[in-house]
């Protein structure tokens, strides 16, 4: 079989800069994410000038192209994504930020917050967006909100199955019964067709890193085990996703033992900035995973693994510092998260010191509070002495870091390892209950890592 190229991304998020200035309510809300907000315009002219000039024969985008479905936004981006299109073939599938579900429109300015923005309807996104997918396609499938999902051809062996899991009967994201008809009849015409077929889609299949990570709330498709099953027993193999922002492999088997593999690619305006290169061959899909070096903003040349690695970990940092600093403050960046800060005011004063003596806490300040709780035995003192003086707030971030790179520290350093399971276990100690099993388990995964750099599936 000769070999096809493919490249993938997802939530690309873009943020017009006409909705914000960098005042106070820009600063809020920025700090709250994650992902980057103004800088997103830059980061993307970046990885599209990457995937303009790789070896990659299409390029697939997994959803949420745009922030949060404002016009503007998704009318910025497409002349991006029309300058791409001269290079490569670019198809994607839109998603839920991209016609605004939360109805939370947001522009910034000064002090202020104003929900007056316009803002795209699911309607429109498969007309908006026609020549990147429904153009091309060889079937199409309009959902009951009007969005689409469609197949296409890449190459000679190759066809995706892009689809739109928005809603299901129940309102949950998934798929209606005549959604599943017609993918269905897709699996199997892409069988009769001798074609290899990928899915894609926006929101996960199953939970990976630990479900108490991936598998809350909206993160995957409602009745989740139950779609991978169909699936899976539909003959699909595989499924490239996005929505976490988190990336990692996953592979789900059926009661009828039938497996299907989910490929979860992180957010390309958020640390990692990763670009997941796919070369299927007749062994599998070989992935490998390329983070963004640099983007040009504000006319300097930025790092961009320092950057947002920087940004990823302020989110926590600025949460922790408004529990340090003031109630008001507090509360007032817990709104920023989309929270109800009211409703967690009471819990200020007993996360005040805890708050301040976070970032001046290092190793030992953390073993000797588990020594007066009885539980210091838990620490292996080989590791503490490696890694006595190294700051809690240091800890923290490269936890964070690792669960969205999916490269854990642990791999490459035992003692590590040793020192964050031994917290861990200090913790189960403490209070054994789900949460600290759960806990201790995601903790273990993550600093174990899922890279899928060089993986065949």
């Amino acid at each position: 079989m000769k070999e096809t190229k493919l490249a993938f991304i997802a939530d690309t998020h873009y943020f017009s800069p006409s909705l914000a200035d960098e005042g106070r309510a820009y600063y809020l809300r920025s700090g709250s994410d994650q992902k980057c907000l103004l800088e997103t315009g830059a980061i993307l002219d970046a990885a599209f000038a990457e995937l303009a000039k790789s070896d990659a024969e299409a390029v697939l985008i997994a959803g949420d192209v745009s922030n949060d479905g404002e016009r503007v936004c998704h009318e910025e981006l497409r002349e991006k994504l029309y300058a791409l299109q001269k290079e490569k073939p670019v198809y994607l599938i839109t998603a839920t930020h991209d016609w605004c579900s939360d109805e939370n429109p947001r522009r910034f300015e000064g002090n202020a917050v104003y929900h007056d923005v316009p803002v795209m309807r699911a309607d429109e996104l498969r007309d908006f967006y026609f020549d990147f997918g429904p153009k091309q396609a060889g079937s199409e499938f309009i959902t009951d909100i009007g969005t689409c999902s469609f197949t296409v051809d890449v190459g000679e062996n190759v066809r995706i199955l892009a689809l739109n899991d928005d809603k299901n009967e129940k309102n949950w994201a998934g798929f209606t019964p005549a959604h599943y008809a017609w993918i269905e009849a897709q699996i199997k015409q892409a069988a009769a067709d001798g074609k290899v077929l990928i899915g894609m889609e926006h929101h996960l299949l199953m939970p990976h890193v630990h479900p108490m990570i991936t598998g809350v709330g909206s993160t995957c498709v409602g009745d989740r085990e139950e779609v991978a099953s169909r699936f899976a027993d539909m003959g699909l193999k595989y499924m490239f996703v996005g929505h976490s922002h988190i990336q990692g492999v996953s592979a789900f088997t059926s009661d009828a033992n039938n497996t299907i593999t989910q490929v979860n690619i992180g957010s390309l305006v958020g640390y990692p900035a990763p670009i997941v290169y796919v070369a299927v061959t007749d062994e599998g899909l070989k992935l490998d995973v390329e983070p963004l070096k640099s983007f040009t903003y504000k006319g300097e040349e930025i790092d961009a693994q320092s950057y947002l690695a920087h940004h990823a970990t302020a989110l926590i940092d600025r949460l922790v510092e408004g529990a340090a600093l003031t109630k008001p403050e507090f509360v007032e960046r817990l709104c920023a998260m989309g929270l109800k800060g009211e409703n967690f005011e009471k819990l200020y004063y007993p996360l005040h010191p805890i708050a301040r003596l976070y970032f001046k806490a290092t190793a030992k300040t953390v073993y000797r509070l588990l020594c007066v709780l009885g539980c210091g035995d838990c620490i292996p003192q080989e590791a503490l002495a490696k890694y006595k003086d190294k700051p809690l707030q240091e800890f923290v971030g490269e936890t964070w870091l690792s669960i969205l790179d999916a490269h854990g520290k642990g791999v490459d350093d035992p003692d590590y390892y040793k020192l964050v399971l031994g917290v861990a276990n200090a913790l189960v100690r403490l209070k054994r209950c789900k949460l600290t099993l759960d806990l201790r388990d995601a903790l273990n995964n993550i600093l174990l890592g899922d890279s899928f750099k060089d993986a065949v599936i």
